[in-house]
């Protein structure tokens, strides 16, 4: 009787559709593209024990509404704004290296909230729409404005996307940075009109025209900033009130109009499944799948988190030939690795001046198009960048000693602080070939020594090319 409960056991784990089984390597692939590229040993044992669909429930269900990090004070008050030009020399100067202070303040804030979060995928959705929704902090000047742009890409962060487009919109960060509130009756400004159609809804060169454009453009007339409250507000004697002709319809729209003609649009979906393909799974689109799962947006009207459920348990994002394929981006790259051996950075700035020295100076993307991802990423410069940064990670673990005092601890030689290595080498020497299983998502490409249980290891596996990638 025994035997035969225990050989359909057997049969249904045997049986067991791919979607309800995980193996190490699965269950790593999957923190490592829904975190920040390197999932730390306890990541991995938590969602372990679970059923592949479960730890994808687990990941969704445990995204952050809110930061868990103390937002700093900022003391720059919009309010200000108008001031600026009546200011003395002295007063202006202290307002401008004030303003300096609180937009480095910002980074250091979110790169903690990296380090901390129990939900490193919150904080790489936030990181994806920060990269979609572009904004530049040296134009948008108030790190408050920055702050409130960053809260509402948490909120919404796998959720609405028809109320994050509109209040990303409407917040002063995107209305600054896109000069709508210098686009008026009789005087328009097309920056935000056309940075809506070609970089937010649906990509550039598809279904609009020029027209579109200058007709949109009518229509988000009246949107200004009150400087006073910080708040948006819609100005009616400066908005055009005449027919538009866009995308095929007329009428008398204004800006909201026009947002909910361009969702009308099922390109809207498809643009949105690209970019969260090509973000978390390959650069190459799969066709057939991105039209699943834009439909999964259409039907669920622009919720996110069930596409975002059937995205992580489609074949593509679980093909063992997609591991290794994605270039980890700078933040990745630092966020991950700290993360990954536990380190706690005595100073968060000099996280943030690998990140900037790498190419990725967060708050202030290159230009309205954001950063490019991929090959993008690698240059002679930050080639070297990265290295330097490893090798100033690895000291951590080289040069740990038991006693040694926190507080006595040398900024220059172990910038990123100091980490005993013995729980990583038990784990080794428990089960060795772990370390590389647990490091790289690819076999590595150099010719060291790859398993054993001494420091060394670790650090020759964080300085092969293969880690790079995730």
């Amino acid at each position: 009787m025994f035997a035969k409960i225990l050989l359909t056991l057997i049969l249904i784990i045997c049986m067991a559709p791919q979607g309800f089984t995980m193996s190490f390597d699965e269950a790593r692939h999957l923190l490592a593209r829904t975190g920040f590229g390197s999932p730390s040993p306890s990541e991995i044992d938590r969602i372990l024990p679970l059923s592949y669909e479960t730890a994808v429930d687990s990941i969704l269900d445990g995204v952050l509404k809110k930061a868990i990090t103390p937002v700093p004070k900022f003391l720059n008050n919009p309010s200000d704004h108008p001031k600026i030009k009546y200011m003395d020399a002295k007063t202006k100067k202290a307002f401008q290296t004030r303003g300096r202070k609180e937009r480095k303040s910002i980074r250091y804030w979110w790169i903690q909230e990296m380090l901390t979060t129990p939900s490193p995928f919150t904080e790489r959705m936030v990181l994806f729409w920060h990269n979609h929704f572009v904004s530049e902090i040296s134009k948008v000047q108030y790190a408050a404005w920055s702050h409130e742009q960053n809260a509402l890409f948490r909120k919404y962060a796998i959720g609405d996307f028809k109320k994050l487009l509109i209040e990303v919109s409407i917040g002063p960060a995107m209305m600054k940075y896109l000069d709508t509130s210098k686009n008026k009756k009789n005087k328009p400004n097309e920056n935000f009109a056309r940075e809506v159609l070609e970089l937010f809804t649906l990509g550039e060169g598809h279904l609009y025209t020029e027209e579109d454009i200058r007709e949109s453009s009518r229509a988000y007339t009246g949107w200004q900033i009150d400087y006073l409250t910080g708040k948006f507000v819609f100005k009616l004697w400066s908005h055009d009130n005449g027919v538009k002709n866009f995308l095929g319809k007329e009428g008398q729209f204004d800006g909201v109009d026009i947002i909910n003609i361009i969702l009308e649009q099922p390109r809207v979906a498809e643009y949105l499944a690209e970019k969260l393909w090509r973000e978390f799974i390959s650069e190459e689109i799969n066709p057939i799948e991105i039209k699943k799962l834009a439909k999964s947006i259409r039907d669920y009207k622009y919720n996110l988190k069930p596409m975002m459920k059937a995205l992580f348990m489609s074949d593509g994002f679980r093909d063992p030939t997609n591991r290794g394929i994605l270039i980890k981006s700078p933040v990745d790259l630092t966020i991950g690795t700290i993360r990954l051996l536990g380190l706690t950075p005595p100073e968060i700035k000099t996280v943030y001046k690998h990140q900037k020295q790498s190419g990725q100076d967060i708050f202030q993307p290159p230009d309205v198009k954001g950063w490019r991802a991929g090959k993008a990423w690698i240059s002679s410069t930050t080639t070297l960048s990265r290295v330097y940064f490893l090798n100033a990670v690895s000291r951590g673990l080289m040069q740990y000693r038991k006693n040694i005092d926190p507080n006595k601890m040398n900024l220059k030689k172990l910038p990123f602080g100091s980490i005993n290595p013995w729980p990583l080498q038990k784990r080794e020497l428990d089960k060795p070939g772990y370390l590389k299983k647990l490091v790289l998502a690819i076999e590595p490409v150099m010719d060291k020594k790859f398993i054993g249980e001494k420091r060394k290891v670790i650090k020759n596996l964080l300085l092969d090319p293969a880690y790079q990638v995730k």
